[in-house]
C-alpha cells in the first residue's frame, strides 16, 4: 500500500516531468548555488525555492504545479511556515529532476505511452478485421447467381456401378408380362373359361368348312381383361 509520503514523491515527480527540459536544468545548476526553501518564493538573504533558483538560473517557466507539490513533499503547504530545506528534501528534488532528464520514456509517462500503443495496435487490429469481412462481402454481392441445375433421372450407385431406375423398372414389367403369357399358353384355357367366360351353346359345334379349325387366341386382350376385374 502506497503511504503518504510516497504519494507526495510520486506527485513532485510529476511536477518535474511535466516542466521545460531547459527549466529542470536550470533548477539543478540552482539547487547548488541558492539556499533551497520551502513555503515561499524566496526567503532571507540568498533563500530561494527550486523554482526561483531554475529562473535565477536561466529556466524561467509559468503555470506550473511544480510550488504546491514541492510544499506537500516538504510538509508546508497551508501551514504558513517558511524554512530551509532539509539536505534529504533536496537530495530527493535532485534525484527526480536527474531521472527525469535521461533518455527514454520516465516516470508516470511510462505508462501512459506502453496503454496508449496498446490501443493504438488494438484499433488498427480491428480495423484490418472489419475491412477483410467488407472485401468478402463485396466479393460476394458480385458473384453472379448459378443456374439452377435441370433435374435429372433418379439413379441410384450400388456397388461402384449406376443404376438406371426407369430402365429397371421397364425391364420387370415386360419381363413380367413376359412370365404371364408362358403360364398361360402352358396351364390352357380352362380355368380361364371356368372363372371369366360365358361359352355359347354352339362351342362343341363343329367348325362351319372353310373356316379354320384353330383360332388364335389374343392373349394381351386376356390379360387386359384380367386386369380389370
Amino acid at each position: 500500500m502506497t503511504t503518504p509520503r510516497e504519494q507526495a514523491v510520486a506527485e513532485l515527480r510529476r511536477s518535474i516531468d511535466v516542466l521545460p527540459e531547459r527549466t529542470r536544468k536550470a533548477m539543478l545548476v540552482g539547487l547548488g548555488s541558492n539556499t533551497v526553501i520551502t513555503g515561499a518564493f524566496s526567503g532571507g538573504g540568498d533563500g530561494a525555492c527550486p523554482m526561483l533558483a531554475a529562473h535565477r538560473a536561466g529556466g524561467r517557466t509559468s503555470a506550473c504545479s511544480f510550488p504546491e507539490a514541492w510544499d506537500r513533499f516538504t510538509g508546508v503547504a497551508g501551514r504558513h511556515i517558511v524554512r530551509p530545506a532539509t539536505e534529504y528534501e533536496v537530495q530527493i528534488l535532485r534525484r527526480e529532476i536527474e531521472a527525469s532528464l535521461e533518455p527514454g520514456p520516465t516516470g508516470m509517462f511510462v505508462d501512459v505511452i506502453a496503454e496508449h500503443q496498446a490501443a493504438v495496435q488494438a484499433r488498427h487490429r480491428e480495423e484490418v478485421a472489419v475491412e477483410a469481412r467488407h472485401r468478402e462481402e463485396v466479393a460476394a454481392a458480385q458473384q453472379p447467381e448459378q443456374p439452377a441445375e435441370p433435374r435429372r433421372r433418379r439413379i441410384r450407385i450400388t456397388g461402384g456401378e449406376r443404376i438406371d431406375l426407369a430402365g429397371a423398372i421397364e425391364e420387370h414389367r415386360e419381363t413380367a408380362r413376359q412370365r404371364r403369357r408362358r403360364e398361360a399358353e402352358a396351364t390352357g384355357l380352362n380355368w380361364l373359361f371356368e372363372e371369366t367366360l360365358v361359352l355359347p351353346e354352339d362351342f362343341e359345334d363343329e367348325p362351319v368348312a372353310g373356316e379354320s379349325s384353330r383360332q388364335e387366341f389374343d392373349f394381351e386382350a386376356a390379360e387386359s381383361d384380367l386386369l380389370k376385374h
